[in-house]
């Protein structure tokens, strides 16, 4: 199941990931709502808190994803992973110099420093 999150800036898409995710979902929601993000500022800042394992999205939902990704592969600016999971986190870290933007990743506990960075101003 997805969840917006709201509490952020405008420049800001944030959702929570938790049980099964399915494509639809993640298509009506989260590609979404980056889209609005991208059209509406031409870059996006992105948080995802996931209370949920990787193995639980649907492999449509995981293409939905990786296309989301790349159309707007430049437009990247703070990708926040927040992740229980120590593998998650280090594959994004790992991820971080081959994409545009940055990621960075955190432990559920380090939420509220992720939302502070993942909110900062894009760039000029």
């Amino acid at each position: 199941m997805i969840t917006l999150l709201t509490g952020y800036p405008p420049h800001v898409a944030a959702y929570a990931a938790s049980g099964a995710v399915s494509k639809e979902e993640y298509e009506q929601l989260v590609m979404r709502r980056v889209n609005e993000v991208a059209d509406q500022y031409g870059k996006i800042n992105f948080l995802v808190l996931l209370d949920t394992s990787f193995s639980n999205y649907s492999m449509g939902a995981f293409l939905e994803y990786l296309q989301i990704s790349f159309r707007h592969f430049f437009k990247w600016e703070r990708m926040a992973i927040v992740s229980e999971e120590a593998w998650v986190r280090r594959a994004y870290e790992l991820l971080s110099p081959l994409v545009h933007g940055e990621i960075r990743s955190y432990t559920h506990e380090e939420l509220t420093v992720a939302r502070d960075w993942v909110s900062g101003p894009l760039s000029s």
